[in-house]
């Protein structure tokens, strides 16, 4: 049975609402990570995490402060950090063409090099890497959670920019698990699979949001036990299926799903969490990184609420 310290939080209760609707009430979504004003809010943020029971928090490296500054934030709050999160995008998409530019190729990379240094300097060796949003967001902006505008071609090279990315966090002492994200061109099942089946595992892992996969409209439960072996580390949300089928089944946009009460705290949605986990195999050391994407309270309330979850799911002499 998993141990209740393999458990941490991602902040995005505070990050989603922190330029919108602080109540926890559906509305606009704002991110406010990246400003210079949460710098001063920081500090709060990792104590309430830790105030709420939990004894990590996913690691996230401001892009407004240092490594060192951060350290010593995560240090004051008494929290452990677990694996963050890095994404990386076809050239083309981005108007780049690398043909017969191998250092703009190289220079590609540079973003998945500094997360490699982030990881490596906090003590970590995993990171969850993702496709990054296509400009345009059609998976966002136009229809979410369904495959919309799949294509065979494209996926190969997606599976082949995250095959070149895997290769050089391997190369720095950091083990890539692969991160299925609503949004992106590794959202469903199949593509999921396809990535995974495409990129050896040597230097490739899983790493599913099983949220998103339930999204989608996969078993997460069977998903979990056929692929276990695999999985270096899992992100879990829960939300209300009810609404993610009608997502899929007419055509919606990411934040247009958000805006309703979709999201949920660990236990208040629909998803088998628990029993998707159970597939884990015995002795897993990975992280269990919780998420709440859009808070259905207000965020220290939805931080102690999940906890409570793992309170009842994980006895505390797995503590």
């Amino acid at each position: 049975m998993l141990r209740r310290d393999q458990f941490s939080l991602n902040t995005l209760q505070w990050i989603t609402v922190g330029l919108g609707d602080s109540s926890g009430e559906p509305g606009d979504v704002g991110w406010e990570y990246d400003r210079p004003s949460f710098l001063a809010k920081q500090p709060g943020v990792l104590g309430q995490v830790r105030d709420a029971g939990f004894p990590g928090v996913m690691l996230e490296v401001l892009p407004t402060q240092t490594l060192q500054t951060y350290a010593r934030v995560v240090a004051d709050s008494g929290l452990r950090l677990s694996p963050g999160y890095v994404h990386i995008g076809l050239p083309e998409e981005f108007g780049r063409d690398h043909r017969g530019d191998p250092g703009a190729h190289f220079r590609w990379f540079d973003g998945i090099r500094r997360r490699a240094e982030e990881t490596l300097y906090m003590g970590l060796d995993r990171v969850f890497l993702a496709p990054d949003m296509a400009p345009g967001r059609p998976r966002i902006d136009v229809s979410a959670a369904a495959g919309h505008a799949y294509d065979r071609a494209r996926l190969d090279r997606v599976a082949n920019i995250i095959g070149e990315a895997a290769e050089v966090l391997a190369a720095e002492g950091v083990m890539p698990a692969l991160h299925n994200h609503v949004g992106t061109w590794v959202e469903t099942e199949e593509e999921y699979e396809h990535v995974l089946d495409a990129v050896p595992s040597s230097i490739l892992a899983a790493g599913p949001d099983i949220g998103h996969l339930a999204w989608t409209g996969a078993d997460v439960v069977a998903w979990m036990a056929a692929h276990a072996d695999r999985v270096s580390d899992v992100h879990v949300k829960d939300m209300d299926l009810a609404i993610a089928a009608r997502s899929r089944a007419t055509p919606t946009p990411y934040f247009d799903v958000m805006a309703e009460r979709f999201f949920m705290e660990p236990g208040l949605g629909d998803i088998p969490i628990a029993e998707s986990l159970a597939g884990l195999p015995d002795g897993f050391a990975g992280d269990i990184i919780v998420e709440v994407d859009k808070p259905s309270m207000e965020p220290f309330e939805s931080a102690k609420t999940s906890w409570a979850w793992i309170e009842r799911n994980y006895p505390k002499g797995n503590a």
